[in-house]
């Protein structure tokens, strides 16, 4: 576990309390969420690739490239298919749900970056001119989050970002004060339930951690069905040489597979959540025990690295070298 118990004391020691090195550990957490997304969404084109390349040579089969290969992005709406080669006879991909849904997780993810973005902006900035730049950024980025939120929810979006730039602009006060008011008040805004009994931050984590899953779902039924059509092949009738290829090349899979089994995406964005809510009742009593706190923010920085780690990997790499070494 790091050693978060620094947090305890760098609070202890300054008043007001400006959170800045809470408030960089989740904005880390979020990017490597998001970054662990991207790059596991550009892994399942490779695997579905990879296993595509298996089966059609393994059989030696007739193959066919799909329609949309034909036409320019964006020009029908055919063109939004995958392009990809596949057996001559079976049905040409088409997009999962996955797929059709990127759109919204990328949203999701980008607002919720920007927010994070924001706060960290606020606590860490050092003069008059970076916090009033901060907090218009801060008061912009809780306001998208809202919006992105009432997509989901109606009538979230009532977090008033101007309640937030107001307090850019209070006379007679400490800087490290509006610092952390200016937080205060977002969290609080972006935290809390709104009139309508919905909180913009549990309606967007609530989408993440769906998208997520569906993803490491997609990611497993396709690695996993290499997996086993490369074991099930495995066997006297090959050479040496494809023998140990296709033999690490397996391996090289079930590794992949392994790191995502032991993934957990709603965890770690759920874990962002409560992070973040345990913020918020720090600010709201600065003199309360920070052990809460701590430990939320612990557990989501260790399940935000490995959800990256997971998602990032494929098998590739380690095939290729195993090749290069043959």
């Amino acid at each position: 576990m790091r050693p978060y118990w620094l947090l305890l004391f760098s609070l202890a020691s300054c008043s007001p309390y400006s959170f800045s090195k809470e408030v960089t550990t989740i904005s880390t957490g979020v990017d490597q969420v998001s970054a662990g997304y991207t790059q596991g969404y550009t892994a399942l084109a490779a695997d579905r690739a990879a296993s595509t390349q298996f089966d059609l040579i393994s059989t030696r089969s007739k193959a066919a490239f799909s329609p949309s290969c034909r036409l320019a992005v964006g020009e029908l709406p055919e063109s939004r298919l995958p392009c990809a080669l596949y057996p001559a006879g079976s049905s040409a991909p088409a997009p999962s749900d996955v797929e059709r849904k990127r759109g919204q997780i990328m949203s999701a993810l980008s607002v919720l970056r920007e927010y994070a973005h924001a706060l960290a902006a606020v606590t860490n900035a050092a003069d008059r001119a970076a916090y009033d730049a901060a907090v218009a950024q801060l008061s912009g980025a809780a306001g998208a989050l809202a919006e992105n939120a009432d997509a989901v929810a109606p009538g979230v979006s009532v977090v008033a970002p101007a309640a937030v730039n107001l307090l850019g602009w209070l006379v007679g006060t400490g800087l490290d004060q509006q610092r952390f008011d200016s937080l205060k008040a977002a969290v609080n805004g972006v935290g809390n339930p709104t009139p309508s009994g919905v909180k913009p931050m549990h309606t967007v984590v609530a989408v993440l951690a769906l998208g997520l899953e569906n993803l490491r779902k997609v990611r497993l039924t396709v690695l996993v069905g290499q997996a086993r059509k490369m074991v099930v092949a495995l066997g006297p009738s090959l050479s040496d040489s494809a023998y140990r290829q296709q033999f690490v090349d397996a391996q090289a899979l079930i590794t992949v597979i392994d790191g995502l089994r032991h993934s957990d995406p709603g965890g770690t964005v759920y874990g962002m959540e409560s992070a973040h809510g345990a913020l918020v009742a720090a600010v709201n009593d600065p003199a309360r025990s920070y052990s809460d706190l701590v430990k939320a923010l612990g557990d989501f920085a260790d399940k935000a690295a490995a959800l990256q780690t997971a998602f990032a990997a494929t098998a590739t790499p380690a095939a290729a070298v195993a090749r290069k070494g043959s």
